[in-house]
């Protein structure tokens, strides 16, 4: 009668090798196949008049089991993160040639007939607010006076010439631009302009946290299937950073 040990260690022995000459097999595929046999060749091997117990055979089968639903788990989440990815590529596609908030990006790029967008949050007790606009030489082009805002999300929209927080129309010294023949203003030059936000809080000046907007150019699959947005003041931003998604006139 052959040992039962003996069949368990030549089957074990044999997968060793098995697993070593097929390294481009699926080691999950490969196991399961090798429990398998294993099963069979013990209950042809073992001692008719010491039969297996149930119990043992049955915990056998529940193994097997438990290493079939985990790989099948696996290749579910697998599947489901694929699905996942694949629907964050499509999506971040959707955005080329759109307008996006960036969350902590203090630049955007002025093009004519467009507008650019930007946010802030106001801490209570906040006074005195004041934005301030440069162009690409740090040179001030606007500082305007904004004095109380409520407390929460503050929101403004700029195209050159106007500016409107919160829904409201600001004040803005219109002498200084230039007029075409018909008496039309000419607004600020396309470019990239740098945006910033000081107020009083509680008595003391601070500078507030903006989110400006940005036009994508592109978008970039990385390693790990991790999506980058190209946004046309020459920086980039993940799709985590992406805060709105404004409308384009």
């Amino acid at each position: 009668m052959a040992d039962i040990n003996q069949i368990t260690g030549g089957a074990l022995d044999q997968y060793a090798i098995s697993n070593k000459q097929k390294e481009d097999r699926d080691p999950q595929e490969l196991g399961k196949d090798e429990f398998l046999k294993l099963m069979i060749a013990q209950l042809n091997n073992q001692n008719p008049l010491e039969p297996k117990e149930n119990g043992e055979f049955i915990a056998q089968l529940a193994q097997f089991s438990t290493v079939e639903g985990i790989t099948n788990m696996a290749e579910s989440v697998e599947s489901l993160s694929a699905s996942m990815r694949s629907s964050q590529a499509l999506q971040a596609s959707s955005l080329v040639g759109g307008a996006v908030t960036v969350d902590g990006e203090d630049t955007s790029m002025l093009r004519y007939g467009e507008l650019v967008y930007g946010t802030a949050n106001i801490e209570p007790g906040t006074d005195n607010l004041v934005l301030r606009i440069e162009d690409e030489t740090g040179q001030p082009i606007e500082t305007v006076p904004l004095g109380f805002q409520s407390d929460g999300e503050l929101t403004f929209k700029w195209n050159g010439l106007d500016l409107e927080v919160n829904g409201e129309m600001m004040d803005i010294d219109y002498d200084k631009f230039e007029k075409d023949e018909d008496g039309n203003l000419y607004p600020h030059p396309e470019g990239r302009y740098r945006f910033s936000l000081q107020g009083s809080v509680l008595g003391q000046n601070e500078a507030m946290d903006l989110s400006m907007s940005s036009r994508v150019e592109s978008v970039a699959i990385l390693d790990g299937n991790r999506v980058q947005l190209h946004l046309n003041n020459g920086n980039t931003a993940t799709l985590d950073q992406v805060k709105r998604i404004n409308e384009v006139f």
